[in-house]
């Protein structure tokens, strides 16, 4: 059995709510289980990037494959992200411009030869799931806190589990401003409009993509 899960904190707007509707009915399409992870899941005091985290835990053990995907994410597809593609998470140009960040910030905990992965989806095995969790260490989760959070919690942790950069096809993770959205798998809604901008609201975006969207 598979998983598909979101998280959120504090009360949902609209395109939270519209996401959780589209990815709990994408899931019984593929013949996942879908749940909708709410507040301190992980550990209090973190922030609500890092409540994702939770998808590590001994409790999701039952299933073979978790995915994790944001709350501005949405799927336009029958394929199944469980069985029909390989891969962890995105690691694009763009993910590798803040992984540069991160490394400047926490040059002690980072190291360019171990994955680091965008946090919009993650694609975690079992398998995967147990060698990252045995590394987990609170007082390192905390630095990266407000700071390049799960991302940087989710590298550190490859690090030391030793695990190769591999990446999902950007179909998976397309971004609302890039053109051709039809290719998309899943698509994240961003406020830019255009790859150089100019920006409005998610809401406005999403609006506009609706009609592509199952």
């Amino acid at each position: 059995m598979n998983l598909l899960l979101q998280h959120w904190s504090g009360e949902i707007d609209g395109l939270g709510a519209a996401s959780s509707e589209n990815m709990a009915r994408y899931a019984e399409r593929v013949g996942a289980e879908y749940r909708l992870l709410r507040g301190d899941v992980f550990a209090p005091g973190l922030a609500s990037p890092c409540q994702k985290l939770a998808m590590l835990g001994e409790a999701f053990d039952g299933y073979d494959w978790v995915v994790m995907v944001d709350m501005d994410m949405f799927a336009l597809t029958d394929e199944n992200v469980f069985t029909d593609v390989d891969g962890t998470g995105m690691h694009s140009d763009f993910t590798r411009g803040i992984f540069d960040r991160c490394r400047a910030k926490h040059p002690d905990l980072c190291d360019a030869r171990w994955a680091y992965w965008g946090g919009a989806i993650w694609r975690l095995s079992r398998e995967l799931r147990k060698r990252l969790r045995v590394h987990l260490r609170m007082d390192e989760v905390r630095r990266f806190s407000g700071n390049f959070n799960d991302e940087g919690v989710m590298h550190r942790l490859a690090c030391l589990a030793k695990v190769p950069q591999d990446h999902l096809p950007e179909r998976w993770c397309w971004c609302s401003y890039r053109p051709e959205p039809e290719r998309a798998a899943m698509i994240h809604i961003r406020t830019k409009v255009t790859p150089t901008g100019p920006k409005r609201t998610k809401w406005n975006n999403y609006q506009d993509l609706t009609p592509l969207l199952r």
